[in-house]
């Protein structure tokens, strides 16, 4: 069903060299229909990959056309039945890991606004569309409401971090206790400066930040003092494990790693700092390396050590990271001033996000 009333959206019909990647258009507005509820979109982020995602670098599945843009903080419109705690006029946190309501043990998932996953198609054929629009319909189990003593904290632009510190959150919460010691290959990234600050939020006694920009590496430390030690990584593998070894501080053993490096990063520091793990510890893999890993078995096997896959978080996530927020553990503060643009200005966007994909960069949609 759609509606006579239009909405301004940026639509993405595909690659086209010759034009801007995204056409600011209108498009009907949505309609909650059953299970999903409307959301009008007040501030929403544009990740450092989105460019690269539209314009066939990197290249995703996803049913065309379609607006772009992976969730968001925004004001309820309106609530198809069903609801029984979302209410037209709260603020709420726009979480886009859709997963199908059909199966219990293996669902299947899509990102809104990025990218379906196998029988995802499914779920995109209902909520094709993200959040580089005025409004959009999301599904109950993705909203999030934010409570007004953090509304009162943090402004909108702020409150989209949720998402960078919800994903690292998800493999984090289940394997780091309080008091340990690990170590977080890819810190200099978006979601790898979350994850420092997500560990230390979580009672982590130290963080081992490693990572090849030395100058962002020593930000951490400025930042968040000596529960910060940073690496620079060479790309030997010994080297770098006995680099980590030494950073854990005498008398302390490490007891967690987290891998959430890109795409294009080769496997050797995260097999350095599987190395470096105690016996019994626990390795998370949640980045985005595509090559094939030469595990080292026989350490693994002797060590105990337990290697996990994560994707995402659960439905607790943005909860959680909302709740730390409000209790001073997190700051969502940002770390350096977004650079902030409106929706018209989305194409200037995506090249800005590009072009600053740092540790301490955010690029931010205002509507």
């Amino acid at each position: 069903m759609t509606s006579h009333k239009t909405i301004k959206a940026a639509l993405y019909e595909g690659v086209n060299p010759s034009a801007p990647l995204l056409k600011v258009t209108d498009l009907p507005a949505p309609v909650a229909l059953n299970g999903d509820a409307v959301i009008k979109i007040l501030a929403t982020r544009v990740v450092s990959y989105a460019k690269d995602v539209l314009d066939g670098t990197r290249p995703y599945p996803n049913l065309l056309p379609m607006v772009p843009g992976p969730g968001g903080v925004g004001i309820i419109q309106s609530v198809a039945p069903g609801a029984t705690h979302l209410k037209p006029g709260q603020m709420v946190f726009i979480d886009p890991t859709v997963r199908s309501r059909d199966h219990p043990i293996k669902p299947d998932a899509m990102l809104q606004g990025l990218i379906a996953f196998g029988k995802g198609f499914e779920l995109q054929k209902v909520w094709n569309n993200g959040s580089w629009a005025e409004e959009m319909l999301v599904p109950f189990e993705n909203l999030t409401v934010i409570p007004e003593s953090v509304q009162a904290k943090f402004d909108p632009a702020e409150l989209t971090s949720i998402s960078n510190y919800a994903v690292p959150f998800g493999g984090l919460y289940p394997n780091l206790r309080p008091g340990q010691t690990i170590i977080i290959t890819g810190s200099t990234g978006m979601f790898g400066s979350s994850a420092v600050a997500v560990a230390l939020a979580l009672g982590a006694r130290r963080v081992i930040a490693s990572g090849r920009n030395k100058k962002q590496l020593e930000e951490f430390v400025t930042l968040y003092g000596s529960r910060v030690v940073p690496v620079v990584t060479s790309g030997d593998v010994a080297k770098d494990t006995e680099a980590f070894l030494s950073a854990a501080g005498e008398g302390f053993d490490i007891d967690v790693s987290f891998d959430i490096l890109p795409p294009q990063a080769t496997f050797g520091v995260v097999q350095s700092s599987i190395l470096a793990l105690r016996t019994g510890g626990t390795a998370v893999l949640m980045g985005g390396i595509t090559s094939s890993a030469e595990i080292p078995y026989p350490i693994i096997m002797t060590k105990g050590i337990t290697v996990k896959g994560h994707f995402m978080y659960d439905r607790s996530g943005p909860t959680t990271i909302i709740g730390l927020a409000d209790a001073g553990l997190l700051d969502l503060h940002h770390r350096q001033e977004p650079k902030v643009f409106k929706l018209d200005e989305i194409n200037e966007a995506l090249e800005w996000s590009a072009a600053h994909p740092g540790a301490f960069d955010a690029t931010v949609i205002l509507l």
